[in-house]
C-alpha cells in the first residue's frame, strides 16, 4: 500500500518566531535568522501514533486551535505595534497577554498529548486510508459478497489483499 505524507508546518518561513510573539524584538530591530552550521544529518523520529479516526479528528481540531490562537496573537501584536493611543495600546496588550497565556497552555497540552509543538516542523505519514461509499442495503450485500469472494480468491492464490 502506498504511504502518503502530509507535512505539518507549524512554523513556516512566513510565520513569526516565538521570540517575536514574546516581545523580544524591539521596534526598528532587524530580525535575522541565526546562522546554521554546516548541514547536519537529520532523521525522523516517531513522536505519536494516532490509532483511530476519532483520535485523528481530535488531533486535527487541537492543532487548528493552537494555530488559530497563534495567528490571533500575531495579528494583535501587529495592531499593538501600529497603535498610537496609549489606552488602546494597553487594551491590546491585555488581550495579547491573555491570548498568549492560553496559547502557551494549549501548546504545552499538545506537547504532552501528541509530542506536537508550534516550535517544530512535522511530517505526518498516513499509512491507512478507508474509502466509504453510501449505498442501499441491497448494494451493500452485493459489494460485501464481491469483497469476500475476492478475498477468498486472493487467499487461495496466495496473494495479499487486493488494492
Amino acid at each position: 500500500m502506498k504511504r502518503h505524507l502530509l507535512v505539518l508546518l507549524a512554523l513556516g518561513a512566513s510565520l513569526l518566531s516565538a521570540g517575536y510573539l514574546l516581545g523580544q524584538n524591539k521596534a526598528g530591530d532587524i530580525t535575522t535568522a541565526p546562522t546554521q552550521p554546516a548541514a547536519k544529518q537529520q532523521k525522523l523520529v516517531r513522536v505519536k501514533t494516532l490509532t483511530g479516526v476519532e483520535e485523528n479528528r481530535q488531533f486535527q481540531q487541537n492543532m487548528q486551535l493552537v494555530q488559530a490562537q497563534r495567528q490571533a496573537a500575531i495579528e494583535i501584536q501587529g495592531s499593538m505595534d501600529k497603535e498610537t493611543d496609549p489606552k488602546k495600546k494597553a487594551d491590546l496588550k491585555k488581550q495579547f497577554d491573555q491570548i498568549l497565556a492560553r496559547l502557551n497552555e494549549n501548546n504545552d497540552a499538545m506537547t504532552k498529548a501528541y509530542g506536537f509543538s508550534l516550535a517544530r516542523n512535522y511530517i505526518m505519514e498516513i499509512e491507512t486510508a478507508h474509502i466509504y461509499l453510501l449505498v442501499s442495503d441491497e448494494e451493500a450485500v452485493k459489494i460485501e459478497a464481491e469483497q469476500k469472494a475476492a478475498a477468498a480468491k486472493d487467499a487461495k492464490d496466495g496473494k495479499g489483499a487486493s488494492p
